[in-house]
């Protein structure tokens, strides 16, 4: 059985605020796609599934704390960026349509370890409807 190609929705107020993801990304195969405002994602989530979807916190039109709610029951995985004094926070929200919001938060190196893990998992599910939230979420970080 041939792997699935991972499907992401990148949201950030600027493409270049994302490209080392995009670039990250496209090298690991993914089909990317990218919103600039919550109201663009909102509009592309309401018709589309994603495995994982990546934002910033907040936008010039508002927050995109709302989005967590549309993706819980899907199989997608949400995580968003808060910026900080030296580069940014990565907060996970919802973990295969299962809120996971208060989870543990990640610096920039952790983030990447998940975000590699991630797309592992997405590429062994057999199908679309796959959701085995009996994963653990996070692998044991060092300090």
């Amino acid at each position: 059985m041939a792997a699935r190609t991972p499907k992401i929705l990148l949201i950030a107020g600027s493409p270049m605020g994302v490209s080392f993801l995009a670039a990250r990304l496209e090298r690991r195969a993914c089909e990317i796609q990218f919103a600039s405002s919550c109201k663009e994602a909102n509009s592309i989530v309401s018709s589309q599934r994603f495995d994982l979807v990546l934002s910033e916190f907040k936008f010039w039109d508002g927050s995109s704390y709302p989005l967590a709610a549309s993706l819980i029951g899907s199989s997608t995985t949400l995580v968003y960026s808060y910026p900080v004094e030296s580069g940014c926070w990565w907060l996970p929200a919802v973990r295969n349509g299962q809120s996971c919001w208060g989870s543990l938060a990640m610096r920039p190196s952790e983030f990447i370890d998940f975000l590699d893990n991630v797309l592992s998992e997405i590429r062994s599910r057999e199908d679309a409807g796959s959701n085995d939230s009996s994963k653990p979420f996070f692998k044991v970080m060092g300090k």
